[in-house]
């Protein structure tokens, strides 16, 4: 048994961006390498090849030769982390070495034609049963929109509101625009703390760099972990993102996802609002929609 989370991105970014995730189950035959063996073996280590992203946790070794060789969860982050090596071939080790005969998909935002994409390269076999869907957008969640001629100060005034307190996700397109949106939300809700405006954060909220930071793919990767690290700590409130941030996060307490530019596709829609209220208590999501659109 494999299971792949996040698992539109084999349909969503196979066919041009990442076309090695068609290779998941189903790649060319290649010579076995000795470090393929090694993997069999129990050694698996990372690879900087991008045939494919990988989490591999290896269970304790039994010391039988029948032992379980592992588990594995495959997983597709938004900023690919190359793990599997050239010679890597998951279609032998899963389905041979590891024995696994059932592939599980999971994903928040799949359209039938993406479901049925997926089920194809997964092997799954058309029919009723092939796919499992629940409703889109859970019950707790609160949805709205808006067409402000002054965005920065309708969003300032969200975050403001009882509403929109504790940790928020502010969601935009360009990366430039997620400094420059942070640094606004920073100095305005700072300047209303020390005002003394009745606002939803505590005094220790009050400090600027614990108000809002920007996070986008351009960062280092220290700076990205550094901004995740405080935000699922509870340190930072609120953090002004691309679609970078998100996938794979499991912060249960956020209570708000605002986009403040119009999302690629309702599937993104649905996956990154999916990402507040997952305590199942209520929380709200709010769309700023372009004049234009």
């Amino acid at each position: 048994f494999a299971c792949i989370d996040e698992a539109h991105c084999v349909s969503q970014w196979s066919h041009n961006f990442r076309p090695c995730y068609l290779r998941l189950c189903k790649v060319p035959q290649r010579r076995e390498h000795g470090k393929a063996r090694e993997f069999a073996g129990g050694r698996a280590r990372r690879s900087l090849h991008p045939a494919g992203f990988a989490t591999w946790t290896r269970l304790p070794w039994s010391g039988r030769r029948s032992g379980s060789l592992g588990r594995c969860s495959v997983q597709s982050p938004p900023i690919p982390v190359p793990l599997f090596p050239l010679f890597f071939r998951p279609r032998q080790v899963l389905r041979e070495r590891l024995g696994v005969r059932c592939f599980l998909g999971l994903t928040a935002t799949a359209t039938l034609a993406t479901a049925r994409d997926v089920a194809q390269h997964l092997g799954v076999p058309e029919g009723p049963a092939a796919a499992v869907r629940a409703p889109a957008v859970p019950p707790n969640l609160r949805l709205s929109v808006s067409m402000d001629r002054d965005r920065d100060e309708a969003l300032v005034s969200l975050l403001q509101g009882e509403r929109f307190g504790g940790s928020v996700i502010v969601y935009c397109t360009r990366r430039e625009e997620t400094a420059r949106v942070a640094a606004l939300v920073r100095t305005r809700l700072h300047g209303a703390a020390r005002r003394g405006a009745p606002a939803p954060f505590s005094r220790r909220d009050a400090a600027p760099e614990a108000l809002a930071d920007a996070y986008h793919a351009g960062l280092p990767a220290a700076e990205r972990r550094r901004v995740q690290r405080r935000f699922m700590r509870g340190e930072l409130r609120v953090v002004v993102a691309t679609v970078a941030f998100g996938m794979g996060l499991d912060k249960r307490d956020v209570r708000a996802v605002v986009h403040y530019n119009m999302p690629k596709s309702f599937e993104s829609y649905v996956q990154e609002i999916g990402r507040a209220g997952r305590d199942g208590r209520p929380a709200h999501c709010h769309l700023f929609l372009d004049p234009e659109v």
